[in-house]
């Protein structure tokens, strides 16, 4: 192989990147226990990098040169970013290095993991890249295991970390391994809910659901964000797509925007969104979270989930909790405990707002839980507000950079076209909820839904079990 001899001949090796070319690096030299040698992940900056990686440190480049400086250093990062990490590399005065390149670290890879054979009743799934049990796949897996009386089926799911739950009858495998892409490679059928990254390789044979993790048609995205997105993204996005070979659509809104805006022209199944079934199916899942989060009935629950920024920008996540938990009290008449439920790509980021005013919800497996439990809500720009409208629930929007998220994103329905009462500062937030019209709003939320062809009864997960069972046999 084309890392072998001087792999080989190193006693340690420093990985110069954290990414998924990093996981393709470790997974390859895994099939010959080379990966033992490493001794940490390097980066240039580790502000907002993880603290550790298949549980080795991840540490600045500068510390590993000084830590480990007869290290052989081995490049694995993205074909364009190798330049200017080369260039560090060499300031550094690593006294060998190699670059392990992600094409060449691919085909190595997929050459010895299709030498195993395909096992079609094998399904392989993921949640965010590695995110515990929820969203789509999660409700499709429900669905599957119930069904599945005579447990013919394989259900694989790809994680990062420990802290996620799953039912015993799925097993899990941690992201970037050896194990991940053999499972990968050998899975008959592949569900995810977002873009699988370039290191991905699917085998003729397989077959690819994209349930996809939006229904809103609020921010703009995909190829309606060309010249916006970074190019990396897009072209993620037209290699996923490529890949697919079946869309999970909510409603007439999302199925001709995936033909105009996915690059994709192959099957959707007009289902309904699977994770949306708990708004018909979520007494007992109310139930259980209020007794998880140790929260009487008589108290409202109001959930603060807000987006993220492509800036990275904190600053907008300032609610004032003790002048919103006043307005909700001479509003609605009752005590409420508020719950912050962070994006995904924000979990890392502390928000500007008393830690002792709300319960962080944001490691919760299974975000619609939350939300089918939710008595009001609060966002910005988050989709998740058009799946809570399926409770007919009070939400708002506090959007105070909402002329910078114009211009950033931009909409495909513009916020004041919407039904949900918004805000641009505090003041104006606890105005529109001392003022809360509940039939007007259900009359303005009514209307709103349908304008944009909902598929979804609470029976999607059936129709998407149904599409598999049809697609093993």
């Amino acid at each position: 192989m084309f890392l072998d001899d001087k792999v080989s001949r190193a006693k340690e090796i420093i990985v110069y990147g954290a990414g998924s070319v990093a996981d393709l690096l470790y997974a390859y030299l895994s099939m010959n226990s080379q990966q033992k040698k490493i001794r940490a992940f390097a980066v240039t900056n580790t502000n907002g990098a993880p603290l550790e990686k298949h549980d080795i440190p991840v540490i600045s480049v500068t510390s590993a040169r000084v830590k480990y400086p007869d290290a052989l250093l081995i490049i694995a990062v993205h074909e364009k970013t190798v330049a200017a990490v080369l260039k560090t590399a060499t300031e550094l005065g690593f006294k060998q290095y190699i670059i392990g390149e992600a094409k060449e670290l691919r085909r190595n890879l997929y050459h010895e993991l299709y030498k195993y054979p395909l096992e079609k009743n094998k399904i392989f799934m993921m949640n965010y890249h590695g995110g515990g049990y929820g969203c789509n796949p999660k409700y499709i897996a429900e669905q599957l295991i119930k069904k599945d009386i005579d447990n013919e089926l394989d259900i694989v799911w790809g994680v990062t970390g420990a802290n996620h739950h799953f039912p015993e009858r799925i097993r899990t495998v941690q992201i970037g391994t050896y194990d991940y892409y053999k499972e990968l490679a050998t899975s008959g059928i592949w569900i995810d809910n977002v873009r699988k990254t370039d290191e991905v390789e699917k085998r003729e044979g397989q077959y690819y659901i994209q349930t996809w993790h939006g229904a809103a048609p609020f921010k703009k995205v995909e190829g309606d964000l060309e010249g916006r997105a970074s190019e990396a993204i897009i072209e993620m996005g037209k290699r996923d797509s490529g890949m697919v070979d079946l869309f999970i659509s909510g409603s007439e809104f999302y199925s001709k925007l995936y033909r105009d805006a996915f690059w994709y022209s192959g099957e959707i199944l007009e289902s309904g969104l699977p994770r949306q079934d708990v708004f018909w199916n979520g007494s007992n899942v109310i139930r259980k979270v209020r007794n998880n989060m140790n929260i009487s009935d008589n108290k409202l629950i109001v959930l603060y989930a807000p987006t993220f920024r492509d800036d990275g920008n904190t600053d907008y996540y300032n609610l004032d909790l003790c002048s919103v938990k006043e307005a909700i009290r001479e509003r609605f008449g009752k005590e409420c405990v508020v719950c912050v439920s962070k994006h995904p790509l924000n979990n890392h980021i502390d928000y500007a707002m008393d830690k002792t005013e709300y319960i962080d919800v944001s490691i919760y497996d299974d975000f619609e839980e939350i939300l089918a439990t939710t008595d009001v809500l609060i966002t910005d720009y988050s989709g998740c507000i058009y799946d809570y409208s399926f409770s007919g629930n009070p939400a708002f929007l506090y959007q105070p950079d909402l002329q910078q998220m114009k211009e950033r994103r931009d909409f495909y329905v513009a916020p004041d076209k919407m039904p949900y009462p918004s805000a641009c500062d505090m003041n104006g937030l606890t105005d529109i909820i001392l003022n809360f019209d509940e039939c007007d709003y259900a009359n303005k939320l009514s209307q709103f839904m349908s304008e944009f062809g909902n598929y979804d009864d609470g029976k999607a997960s059936e129709r998407v079990c149904e599409r598999i069972y049809s697609i093993i046999k």
